[in-house]
C-alpha cells in the first residue's frame, strides 16, 4: 500500500531514524541510520512512495515494513 513521505519520516523518526534535507529545494530528504544512508523522495501535492520504492528504502536503511508499523 503506498505511503505519503511524510507520514514514512514520522514513522521513521519514531524508531530513531535521523531524517534531515542535504540539499535544499532538491525535492529529497535524507534517512540515516547508523552508518546506513538513503534518500526518501519528497515531491510535492498527492506524491506517494510505491511498495517496491518503500521497500528498497527500507532494505538501504536495514528496516523492514514490520519495524515502522
Amino acid at each position: 500500500m503506498p505511503i505519503k513521505p511524510r507520514s514514512l519520516i514520522r514513522k521513521l523518526r519514531r524508531i530513531g531514524v535521523t531524517v534531515g534535507s542535504e540539499k535544499k529545494a532538491s525535492g529529497h530528504m535524507t534517512a540515516r541510520r547508523g552508518k546506513r544512508k538513503t534518500g526518501i523522495p519528497v515531491h510535492g501535492g498527492g506524491y506517494e512512495i510505491s511498495d517496491p520504492l518503500l521497500d528498497i528504502i527500507l532494505k538501504k536503511l536495514g528496516l523492514t515494513r514490520r519495524d515502522i508499523q
